[in-house]
C-alpha cells in the first residue's frame, strides 16, 4: 500500500468520524431541546415569565380603556345626530315640528339605552382601588402565606424599617407568589372591564340601528309628503 492509499484511507476514517460526531451532536441538541420543553422553570425563569404575563394583562387592560373611550366618541356622534333631528326637524320633515306618539316612545327608549351605555363606560373605566387596598389574609399556612412586599395595603400599614427587613429576608418564592397573586387580581379586573365593554358595544349597535331606522323613516315621510 503506497502513501496515497494510506492518505485516502485516513481521510475516509476522518470523514466517518466527523459524520458520527455530527450525528452525536444532533442527538445531544435534540435531547437538550426536549429537556427544555418538558423541564420545570427555575425561580428566575418563573419570575421572568410571571412578569411578562403581568405586563401582557396590563396591556390588555389599557386596550380595554382605549376601546371604551372610542366607544364614547361613537356614542357622542350618534347622540349628536339624534339631537340634530330634534332641534332641526325641517332637515328631514316637510314641517319644522316632530310629532306623533311614536316620538315619545323613541325618545324614552333612546335615552334609557344611552344612560345604560354611559353606566357601562363608567364601569369599564372606573379605577379598582379596592383591588389595590384589600388587606391580605393572615390565616394561610406558612407555605401559602403572602408577605405583602408588592401590595399597597401592607406597605402602608408597615413601618419602613420592618418593611425593609422583610425585603432583606425575602425569598424568590415570596416574590413569585406575589406576582402570581397580582396576575390573578389583574385578570379579574380585565374580565370585568371586557364584560362592560361587550355590553357597551352591543348597546351602541342598537342605538345605531335605531338612529338609522329613524332617519330612514323621516326621509321617506318627507319624500311622500313633498
Amino acid at each position: 500500500m503506497d502513501e496515497d492509499d494510506i492518505r485516502l484511507a485516513n481521510e475516509e476514517i476522518d470523514s466517518a468520524l466527523s459524520k458520527e460526531e455530527r450525528k452525536a451532536e444532533r442527538k445531544r441538541r435534540k435531547k437538550l431541546e426536549d429537556s427544555l420543553e418538558t423541564g420545570t422553570l427555575n425561580p428566575w425563569e418563573r419570575y421572568r415569565v410571571l412578569l411578562d404575563l403581568l405586563e401582557m394583562y396590563n396591556d390588555i387592560s389599557e386596550m380595554a380603556d382605549r376601546k371604551t373611550r372610542f366607544a364614547l366618541v361613537i356614542l357622542g356622534a350618534v347622540n349628536t345626530v339624534n339631537v340634530l333631528i330634534v332641534a332641526r326637524p325641517e332637515i328631514f320633515f316637510a314641517s319644522n315640528r316632530v310629532s306623533g306618539p311614536w316620538v315619545g316612545v323613541y325618545l324614552l327608549t333612546y335615552v334609557g339605552i344611552s344612560l345604560f351605555l354611559f353606566m357601562q363606560a363608567i364601569g369599564a373605566l372606573k379605577p379598582r382601588i379596592s383591588t389595590l387596598l384589600d388587606q391580605l389574609g393572615t390565616t394561610e399556612p406558612d407555605h401559602a402565606r403572602v408577605v405583602g412586599l408588592r401590595f399597597i395595603s401592607h406597605i402602608r400599614s408597615t413601618d419602613f424599617e420592618s418593611y425593609y427587613d422583610e425585603w432583606k429576608t425575602a425569598q424568590f418564592s415570596d416574590v413569585n407568589r406575589e406576582i402570581a397573586l397580582s396576575i390573578k387580581m389583574v385578570a379579574e379586573v380585565v374580565t370585568e372591564k371586557y364584560r362592560s365593554l361587550h355590553r357597551l358595544y352591543s348597546g351602541l349597535m342598537i342605538l345605531v340601528v335605531l338612529s338609522a331606522g329613524l332617519i330612514s323613516v323621516l326621509i321617506y315621510n318627507r319624500a311622500i309628503t313633498s
